[in-house]
Order: C-alpha cells, then structure tokens, then sequence
C-alpha cells in the first residue's frame, strides 16, 4: 500500500494578490509519485482567515499555462469529507483529507481553491513557478479544466488567455496561493528530505517554470538514479533573502519538523555574515550547531554545503575572509552529518573568491549551469539512500 511522504513545499513568501470570491490555481512539481495525495495549506495573515469553500486537483495540461489534463482532476476534502475549510488566522498548517489521485514523479500537478471572503488572506507561498488566478467576483472555478477562467498570474498582472503565445515569459511572481506542501502515498520512497535554504534553494536566476534549479534537479537525479523503495521526497523550502539565525528563531521547526516522513534537511541559508545581519563567525558556528542539536532531537539527518563564491552582499576581503572561515568550519568540523563542497563546484578554479565564469549569474546566484553543476556535485547515495538519524 505505501505511505505518505512529503513530496513538495513552499515557505511563506512574498503577499501575492488573491481574487475575493475567485479562484487560484496553485502549481507544484511533485518529487514521488504514488496513488494518493493530500495538501498542506497555510495563513501566515495576521488579521484575516484563509476561507476555502471548494478545492480540486489535477495534473498541468501545457507548462506554463492553467489548463488541466481533461479528465485528471478531482475534489480535495477537509475534516472527514468536508467540500471546504476555514483556517484562522496565524493558522501554522492544517491537511487535507487523502485523496485518491495518480501522479507521477516530476510532474506538474494543479492545485485550485475557491476563495469565498470578500477580504483574501494574504497568504503567498515561495515558490519559481507561475500560479494562475481568476478575477475577483469569478466565483468558484476550480473544475474549469479548461483554465480560460484563470487570466491572472497571483502577482495580479492580466495576459493573453490563449497561453503559450510567448506571453507568459515575461511573469517572474514565482508564488502559489497558501499551499505550503503536497504529501503522495507512495511504495518507491521511504522519506523526504527538506531543502531548507535562501535564495538559490528559491531558485533564483533558474529559468522560471523551466524546473531546473538545484534542488528540481537533485529530484530528477533521486529519481533515476536511486532504486524505488529508498528514494525520498523533496521539500523545497528555500527563501530569497533568508539567514540561518532568522530561521531558527522562525520557520525552522514548522518548515521542516512537522513535514510528513523526513528523515533529513540540506542546509544553504547563507546570508548569515551579510552586513545587515550583524552575525560574527563565531555567531554561525553555533548557528549550524543549533540547527543540527535540535533536527536530531526530532531523529533528523542533517546535509550542509560550504558557502558559494560571493555569497554575501558586501564581497569585501575581510567578509570573503570570515567565508573562508565558515567554509573551513563546515569542512572539518564533523558538527553536520555529511556535506557537499559547493564553493568548490562553483568556484574559478585559480580565483576560489569568485565564481567560474560557466557557472556566473549575479555575483551571487548561479545560472540554471550553476544550479546543474551543484545537484550533481552532491552525494547522491550518501544523502538520499540513508534513513533517519
């Protein structure tokens, strides 16, 4: 029969504009596939609750656009085969009920709610891919497998309806509507593992709705180079702008404790020494040692990578300096359960403060070769054949 695992997931990110009394449709690439699903949604919104009166899922017609495969969707319910659910305000997660579903790994599936309140829930999730929204007063259009209803990205700008006309290149809102994670019942994964990172785990300077940042790219590689039944899910929980300390004290434990079956986390939060931030070396030593103390407390592994080329905002030489520092740290440590040298991958091989010119977006993110080269550098075996702590 199989069991859950988690299999996609977004943090809360930047507000997004939610249609009242419309409808979004969510976008998700799963890492498993299975018979089963069930969403995690989330209200971050302080004031307002997230009301769903309705919500469906099926499998992407075309990547990008919002049309379903005719036939693939079906209903979601809450608490025991309710058709909607209320989430209050500060509301961390709530789950849906399982719902019979076949989906394959590394495909798109589409996750659509009825908003019904005439105030939406700011509730955006941080994701690189373009979610679809009605316009407000549309009312519930989650079984529109057509996606003619959806005309809006969730960033609010209006497009073509005939899309994949070229028009949807030019929408960088990279965020879905309060879904926060997708769990597949599965026979080919005996746990996730959670990505929980900054800017290059959100996947910046990826190719948007291309799927090929680091962490989709560790999912293809789990996926045909790890044996079915020991493969794990991905949770991508990166965060543009995030820092391990701001973690720990936040998100940490709810984005990454509370997943269905993890059995690790990857650690890339790295924004730590960036100046605004005020963290000393000494400050992200013990941040690592805090993150791992409390993952395996919860029976958790964790992965950790050394800092890229660049990784901070000021690239003066005395923070390139306490980067090196924090590298050595990582390396020779033994504080984390294995680890990848991505400052190696990413570097010029005579210049190790700056990166190869192949692999050079920024000055501080890699292009989609760079997000390639990482996903490969990994130890495959090591990190996603193993189990928990």
């Amino acid at each position: 029969m199989g069991s859950f695992y988690a299999a996609w997931g977004a943090t809360v990110g930047s507000s997004a504009t939610a249609p009242t009394n419309g409808s979004v449709r969510d976008m998700a690439l799963v890492t498993l596939g299975g018979s089963a699903v069930r969403i995690r949604l989330i209200n971050p919104d302080t004031a307002n609750p997230l009301v769903v009166c309705a919500a469906y899922i099926g499998l992407q017609k075309t990547n990008p656009g919002p049309a379903l495969v005719p036939g693939s969707s079906r209903q979601i319910t809450f608490n025991g085969g309710q058709p909607g659910i209320t989430l209050p305000p500060n509301t961390p997660y709530a789950y849906s009920d399982p719902v019979a579903f076949n989906v394959n790994p590394q495909q798109v599936v589409a996750v659509s709610l009825y908003l019904s309140a005439s105030t939406a829930a700011t509730a955006a999730t941080a994701t690189w891919n373009s979610s679809y929204a009605t316009a407000s007063g549309a009312g519930d259009q989650t079984r529109d497998e057509s996606g003619a209803s959806f005309t809006t990205d969730l960033a609010g700008a209006t497009f073509d309806a005939t899309f994949g006309t070229g028009v949807q290149e030019d929408l960088i809102s990279g965020v879905d509507y309060a879904l926060a994670a997708i769990d597949v019942l599965t026979t080919t994964a005996n746990g996730s593992v959670v990505a929980l990172g900054s800017s290059t785990f959100h996947g910046y300077e990826s190719e948007q709705d291309e799927y090929d940042h680091v962490i989709d790219d560790l999912g293809a590689r789990i996926n045909n180079e790890i044996p079915a039944g020991m493969r794990k899910g991905l949770v991508d929980e990166g965060l543009g702008g995030d820092s391990l300390f701001v973690a720990l004290a936040g998100r940490y434990a709810r984005d990454t404790f509370t997943q269905t079956g993890v059995t690790g986390v990857i650690l890339y939060d790295i924004n730590d020494l960036d100046t605004q931030n005020n963290q000393t070396v000494a400050d992200v030593e013990n941040n690592y040692r805090l993150a791992v103390s409390e993952a395996h407390a919860h029976h958790i592994r964790v992965f950790c990578s050394t800092w890229a080329p660049e990784s901070v905002s000021d690239t003066s030489q005395i923070l390139g300096n306490e980067r090196g520092q924090v590298n050595e740290f990582i390396l020779t440590s033994g504080v984390c359960d294995d680890i990848v040298d991505w400052a190696t991958t990413l570097s010029e091989p005579n210049v190790p403060l700056s990166y190869n010119p192949a692999y050079f977006s920024d000055s501080i993110h890699p292009n989609a070769a760079g997000h390639m080269a990482m996903a490969e550098a990994v130890p495959l075996a090591r990190w996603f054949e193993a189990g928990a702590y």
